[in-house]
């Protein structure tokens, strides 16, 4: 699999597992007539959802190596790096626990065990996704419906 097709694929799980938390926080919202609920069930979904990290394990090996090699990391979006640090620091508090582990067994067990603390991506990211997963759903409805015609 390229990078391209694998950013896209990570991008695609982060999408479909927001939209999940999304839709039971936005029906909750609903039913407790909670002002705004739509703008209040994306909120809660990017602050306190628990997602997996959707990232490939190579780009993560290099830059979790890059952090402890004490390099700056390139990455314009604060949220992203956010992200990143909290990998970073996974790790680190695994690796003291477990000095035999290297850092490609700790981040292996990090990105394959470990929960995000939150959704690291804008709202607008968020909107876009949400929109995208709506979207994709809504086609395949209607080519099932087509092929059953």
């Amino acid at each position: 699999m390229n990078t391209q097709n694998a950013k896209s694929e990570n991008c695609l799980m982060r999408n479909l597992e927001l939209l999940s938390i999304y839709n039971e926080a936005l029906h909750f919202m609903i039913k407790n007539h909670v002002p705004n609920p739509h703008q209040s069930a994306l909120h809660w979904t990017l602050h306190n959802g628990t997602p997996r990290y959707c990232v490939s394990y190579k780009r993560a090996y290099v830059v979790i190596c890059q952090l402890f090699a004490g390099q700056n990391i390139r990455i314009s979006s604060a949220i992203r790096k956010q992200m990143w640090l909290e990998i970073y620091h996974k790790v680190k508090a695994l690796l003291r626990l477990h000095p035999a582990l290297s850092i490609a067994q700790a981040l292996d067990f990090v990105l394959t065990h470990s929960r995000a603390s939150r959704f690291f991506v804008s709202e607008q990211q968020a909107r876009r996704g949400i929109s995208s997963c709506r979207k994709r759903r809504t086609l395949r409805l209607q080519s099932l419906i087509r092929h059953q015609s």
